[in-house]
């Protein structure tokens, strides 16, 4: 299932109090409604509708928001179902293209940032693929796991999100427990390193992680880079980490902050995604990222791969390299699945250059996306080839322009 959602963005006061909290809309266009005041600090955006496959439900259906007494306004209602509603609440679809959508929350004086949240990809149920002759080899999924590798797709959507790890089995085993993730695939062999493949356990939204062990034992901890999730409960999530090496609570309240696995920060929200509802375990909505000049990265990622964007906001930040105040842009298919990408612009400056952090793209034509990568000022790191890793589909390894990988897959 592919499912469009849009997150409007969240703001964090230094206190560890949350001012606004977020909500989704799918649609090309979509319709909010007036802001509404709960105290005298905290706004609420009401609004959004549902879309399958990309389509405006019902004409455009608006859902209204809540807010939240106290000093914030958040939001969180209800969702529209736009090819039958699923048990636990949540938006499925007979084509596998649900959508689900809700108003959402603003307090910062930037306003709201879309993000989108989904899954796509019918199941291959064969256990991965073996590797075959080329630089990339698949392996195959150990102890029965298995990789869902969708079909060729007519809008492009964010499949994954790559991190770089030196233990793997500890992060393995804290994905798994603390965020209820399975493992697809295990050992798969790329040029330069070993990747491990999980996904959400419940009803296939968000994107995957990709956990990179690589063969020169780069650097991989006080990487400037986190991990947003959904799920029910945030402060439960955080508590069932805190148990796990190297946990540091940086946030608490209706959104949650923490060092996760080699210090990559864990956000966990319960109003991100109200198409979600019902869903009982965390699922990954966005990756945030460092960049050195953030209006030349929106610049890039709107123009590269058309999607859309907004300001999440500004707000003070600390994590394993200190604190800082952080200025968020999302950019995001809007009406597609997969994760959003949150380029963070660091006050102090944080390094930006060659993290060990990527983005798994599938896109309709893997050349003409690699084209306009180049147009926009990035670079192709390896020229398209079929691999195993991705049944056998042409790719494109690009990199945008602080060096971040991005693979493009036809």
């Amino acid at each position: 299932m592919r499912a469009a959602l849009t997150l409007i963005g969240a703001v964090l006061s230094l206190s560890g109090t949350l001012f606004g909290c977020d909500d989704e809309i799918a649609a090309p266009a979509a319709n909010l409604a007036p802001a509404v005041n709960a105290s005298g600090s905290g706004g609420v955006n009401a609004g959004g509708m549902v879309a399958s496959g990309g389509a405006i439900a019902n004409g455009g259906v608006t859902a209204s928001g809540g807010v939240n007494a106290g000093g914030g306004g958040m939001t969180a209602s209800g969702s529209v179902n736009a090819d039958g509603a699923n048990a636990n609440g949540g938006v499925t679809s007979s084509s596998q293209n649900g959508g689900a959508a809700i108003g959402g929350t603003s307090t910062s004086s930037s306003g709201g940032a879309p993000m989108t949240a989904g899954n796509g990809g019918a199941t291959n149920a064969n256990g991965g693929t073996s590797g075959v002759a080329g630089t990339d080899a698949g392996a195959a999924g150990a102890g029965g796991t298995t990789q869902s590798i969708p079909t060729p797709v007519t809008t492009p959507y964010v499949w994954g999100v790559g991190i770089g790890i030196t233990d793997v089995p500890a992060a393995v085993k804290f994905y798994t427990d603390v965020m209820h993730m399975t493992v697809e695939q295990q050992d798969v062999r790329r040029d330069d390193r070993t990747e491990t493949v999980l996904a959400s356990t419940e009803a296939m939204r968000g994107s995957r992680v990709v956990l990179m062990s690589f063969d020169d034992k780069r650097n991989t901890t006080d990487i400037t880079a986190k991990l947003v999730w959904q799920a029910p409960n945030p402060t439960a999530v955080s508590l069932a980490a805190a148990s796990y090496p190297g946990y540091v609570s940086r946030l608490t309240g209706l959104i949650v902050q923490f060092d996760g696995p080699e210090t990559y920060i864990q956000e966990v929200g319960n109003a991100f995604d109200s198409g979600g509802a019902g869903i009982t375990v965390p699922y990954l909505i966005a990756l945030g990222m460092s960049v050195s000049d953030q209006a030349a990265s929106t610049t890039f990622y709107t123009s590269a791969f058309g999607m859309t964007g907004a300001p999440t906001g500004t707000f003070p930040l600390t994590d394993a390299t200190g604190a800082a105040t952080v200025t968020e842009y999302t950019v995001q298919y809007s009406t597609q699945g997969g994760a959003a990408i949150v380029l963070q612009a660091w006050t102090p400056p944080r390094n930006s250059k060659n993290n060990p952090v990527k983005i798994v793209l599938f896109v309709p034509d893997a050349q003409a996306a690699a084209d306009k990568v180049v147009a926009a000022g990035g670079t192709i790191f390896k020229a398209a080839e079929r691999t195993p890793v991705y049944d056998n589909r042409k790719l494109i390894v690009a990199k945008d322009l602080d060096g971040y990988v991005i693979e493009l897959v036809e």
